[in-house]
């Protein structure tokens, strides 16, 4: 797959290990694009660049599915105690991950949210 250029939005709001998350997105060859949290003027910013992916904690899926409106694929990270309740409401491409998870998982998910765009 070709990363050339290819951006993706980390929200660091609620996010742990935060810099893990970082260079491993880093490693796999995309800009990261930084917010801290999701009401922030950064955010609008950020958008506006045209990430292709955004990574952010569980508890903002309805910040970017609902709230925001935009189409964009999702990552939501939740930690190994956090329970995730998964709903198909939205036509939005989004996946789910556990912390602690390994960069060959988390290349496989943007792969499959990335290529598949519409």
């Amino acid at each position: 797959m070709i990363r050339l250029n290819a951006k993706i939005l980390l929200v660091k709001e609620k996010l742990k290990n935060i810099d893990a998350i970082e260079e491993m997105v880093k490693e796999l060859g995309f800009e990261i694009l930084f917010t801290s949290d999701v009401d922030s003027t950064g955010l609008a910013k950020s958008i506006k660049e045209e990430p292709k992916l955004i990574l952010c904690h569980y508890s903002q899926k309805a910040f970017f599915t609902e709230a925001k409106g935009t189409h964009l694929p999702i990552i939501l990270i939740a930690d190994a105690n956090e329970r995730l309740i998964l709903s198909a409401t939205s036509s939005q491409k989004i996946a789910y991950l556990h912390q602690p998870f390994s960069k060959d998982i988390l290349n496989a998910l943007i792969d499959l949210l990335i290529s598949t765009e519409d």
